[in-house]
This record gives C-alpha cells, structure tokens and sequence, in this order.
C-alpha cells in the first residue's frame, strides 16, 4: 500500500476516533468533569504547594494545608455573602412584581400576541371532517422529591469525587508525570514529556493566577460603580462578576442582565435604569480588551474565534462546567502545540546544518 493510499485512509480513521472520544466525553462526563476540574485547581495551587516543599513540608501535608486553607477562604466568603443574597432571596417574589408593573406595556402587547397564536393553533386543530383531535397524552416524569434527592446524591459524589483528586495530583502528580515519562525507551521522548509537563504547569498556573488578579480588581471595580450609584447590595454584583467572569462570554452577559433587572427595580427614570449596566458593560469591555492583554501578553494570546469555538464545543458536552474548562483547556493545547512546534523547528534547522 503506497503512501497516498495511507493518508486517505487515516482520514476517515481519525475522524472516527474524534467522535468516539467526543460520545465518550458526553457519556461519561459525571466521570471527566470532576477530573478536568481537580487537574484545573491543582495547577492553580501547585505553586503554594511547592512554596511549602521549599521549607521542608512534605507534599502530602502541604496540599492538605492547601486545600483546608482554602476551603475555609471560600466558606469565609460564602458565610459573609450568604446575607445579602439571602436577603434579596426573600425580596424576591415582591421584586418580581414591581417589575412585572413596570414591564406591563410590553407585557399587555406580548399577552395580545399570544392570544392571537392560540386561537389560530386552536383553528388549526380542528380535523378536515370538522370534529377535533384527540388531546395529546402526556407521562409524568418523576416527582420533585426524587429529583431533588438524586440531584443531591450526584452534586455529593461529584465533590467528594472532587475534593480527593485535588489533593492526589497536588501530593502526587509530579511523581505521575515522571512515572508516565518513564513509560517511554527513548530518552528524547522522556524529556520532551517533562518539558511539555512543566511548561504547561508553569504558564497556565502563572495564566490563572493573573486572571484570579484580574477578576478580583473588576469585581472591587464593580462593587465601588455600584456603590456610587446607590444600587442595593453593591458587594454582591462586584462578588458576581469577579465570579462569573471566570466563564467566557455566558458569565458576563449573566452578570449584565441580572444587574439590568435590579437597576429597573431600584430606580424609574430611564437614564438611572440604564447607568448601571452600562457603566458594567464598560468595565467587562476594559478589562477583556486592556487590561487582559497588557497584563497577561501575548504568551496567552490565542484566537477569539477558537475561543468562541472552544466555548460552543465545551458548552454543548458539559453545560455550564464545559464553559468554565473551554478557555484553560485551550491554553493546555495552545501550550502544547506550540511546543510541539517549537521542537519541531530546531530539529529542521539541526538537520539543515549537518
């Protein structure tokens, strides 16, 4: 078999391959998403991990001091937002209604719109011999209360699940990679393994870290816009978009629309109402269009279109969790890839010299 005949069959191979990984990725995605996960938070706290090793602390019990310290910063954070959010918790359903009151011009046109939609669908329904047809028979899923208790069952496993590979690829993850490196005869490929390894390790902690950085500035940048404003409740919109930031594209527009709801809640003059989420959308748009590449370079740098893509892809495999894993997982590839490359190139020029 020549070589062309070679290439046209791994075509089709390797599209076969993709989509056995793609179906096995959404099958068995309460397996993959805790793992991805656990890896992603590891890169982000391997440097404090290491940090501890340099004084002489083990690793299994500097990743146990890691995760504990922590946990109990997200518990101080959570128990200090748990006020407010629940305070707009038990506003919420009065909330609802003067909205809706204020929403009630567009809300009586869009009503007329429906009624005129089910008086020709229910013209529509009747049969040609002028009798009407069958309703429709509809099964009832599973009650509420199974719904909740396996929702909870799967929420419980995936942390647990979670929480225990976090503290494996911190306490024992450079062994892995060296074990895995070890797999392979050639000391080429060896190297090569460790070198991709750590550069991965080392840039997309140092890329998280900087967006942690950024994150954390928007959302003090927000909750003192807010604050200026008289919104209610400033350091929660600052702690939401801190957070959702951390999604591409979905998190932001979120945040937006949930800050466009209060403002035309708390305020009635259409300049007011528009202030807040403009002054939001201003800041998201500083720091993704300023301050993301000035900061993090042009080492990060990749593609908005691939990101967008990765998103998409993500996004439709694993939901909300693909969106928040889309971008770093495209910093691992765009890592890899341009090492790859990298050692491809001084391998031609050294071929080319001899």
């Amino acid at each position: 078999m020549d070589s062309q005949q070679t290439r046209s069959l791994s075509v089709p191979i390797w599209g076969l391959f993709i989509i056995a990984v793609i179906a096995v990725l959404y099958i068995a995605q309460s397996v993959f998403i805790p793992i991805f996960m656990a890896t992603l938070i590891a890169f982000l706290l391997t440097p404090p991990v290491s940090l501890l090793a340099k004084y002489h602390i083990p690793r299994s019990i500097g990743s146990a001091i890691v995760i504990v310290l922590s946990s109990l910063l997200i518990g101080t954070l959570s128990s200090y937002m748990a006020e407010p959010v629940g305070e707009w918790v038990e506003r919420l359903p009065n909330e609802i209604q003067q909205i809706e009151r204020k929403l009630s011009p567009f809300k009586d046109s869009i009503e007329s719109v429906q009624e005129t939609t089910q008086k020709v669908e229910e013209m529509t329904s009747i049969s040609d011999d002028g009798q009407a047809t069958q309703p429709d028979v509809v099964v009832k899923g599973p009650n509420i209360f199974y719904i909740l208790v396996d929702g909870t069952q799967a929420f419980l496993i995936g942390v647990l699940s979670f929480v225990v590979l976090l503290y494996f690829m911190l306490a024992f993850g450079h062994t892995l990679i060296l074990r895995t490196s070890l797999l392979f005869e050639d000391k080429g490929y060896q190297s090569q393994i460790l070198k991709i390894a750590r550069d991965v390790q080392y840039k997309l902690s140092r890329y998280l870290l900087l967006i942690t950085a950024l994150n954390l500035v928007l959302g003090a940048a927000v909750t003192l816009v807010m604050w200026l404003l008289d919104m209610p409740t400033p350091i929660v919109w600052g702690a939401s978009a801190a957070f959702l930031n951390y999604i591409p594209y979905v998190g932001p527009a979120i945040n937006l629309g949930v800050i466009t709801l209060v403002s035309l809640q708390t305020f009635d003059s259409l300049a007011q109402v528009i202030l807040p989420p403009a002054l939001l959308l201003g800041l998201n748009l500083l720091e993704g269009q300023f301050l993301q590449p000035m900061f993090i370079g042009r080492m990060f740098t990749i593609n908005p279109v691939l990101i967008f893509i990765s998103v998409l892809i993500w996004g439709w495999l694993w939901g909300m969790a693909g969106i928040f894993l889309a971008v770093p997982l495209l910093v691992i590839m765009n890592i890899i890839l341009e090492k790859n490359d990298f050692q491809a190139a001084s391998h031609t020029r050294h071929i080319s010299r001899k």
